[in-house]
């Protein structure tokens, strides 16, 4: 029996403070679900006025809707967080966020790597998201299969390249494609382990 290839992590989402921002985000999800219920409740009292019917549901209705909104909204991204990640097993390749994603880099239809431009967000002082003005070039890879594509983005949630070692192993694994973009997209990956400055045109 062969024994199975080493599973090799990708430093890809977030790599510190996890726990910090998904207490945040909760604490900012309960603050947005209060008030987004009072909103609705507001504008189904509104809407009572402006039908001229009195029913008592109608607010109520469409507080819970606003709540349940802002809810699955934070749902979905204390969930991105926590389940952020990829790995590399041999020459399969899986990348997890909502869903996860696997690929076979041997059995690859087409391969790319190109550079995505992020812009950054912060938190103003009243807790809104506010462009900062910063923007990060992040490589972002590309894979095509017969069962569906899979995009790998070579940065962490921190806005830090994946390692030099990461790097080669994923040139290794594409070593073995033989497809459009592979023999390319394995000399980018090299080439920025070897010198993290350098960066896709």
């Amino acid at each position: 029996m062969q024994p199975s290839a080493p599973r090799i992590p990708l430093s890809v989402g977030y790599q510190s403070g996890r726990t910090g921002r998904v207490v945040s985000l909760l604490v900012l999800g309960v603050i947005l679900t209060v008030a987004c219920g009072c909103v609705g409740a507001f504008l189904g009292t509104g809407l009572n006025a402006a039908a001229g019917d009195g029913n008592p549901a109608v607010p109520a209705l469409v507080a819970l809707l606003s709540a349940a909104l802002v809810m699955l909204l934070v749902g979905l991204l204390v969930t991105s967080i926590v389940r952020a990640g990829a790995w590399l097993e041999g020459t399969r390749l899986t990348v997890v966020g909502l869903t996860t994603r696997s690929v076979d880099l041997r059995a690859a239809r087409s391969v790319s790597l190109h550079a995505a431009a992020v812009a950054h967000t912060g938190v103003s002082s009243d807790g809104s998201l506010v462009a900062t003005g910063a923007v990060t070039r992040t490589p972002v890879l590309t894979v095509t299969t017969d069962t569906g594509t899979v995009k790998l983005g070579l940065r962490s949630r921190e806005s830090l390249l994946i390692p030099p070692p990461e790097m080669y192993a994923l040139a290794a694994a594409l070593d073995t494609a033989r497809c459009p973009g592979a023999a390319e997209a394995a000399g980018w990956l090299r080439a920025m382990a070897a010198d993290p400055r350098t960066m896709l045109l």
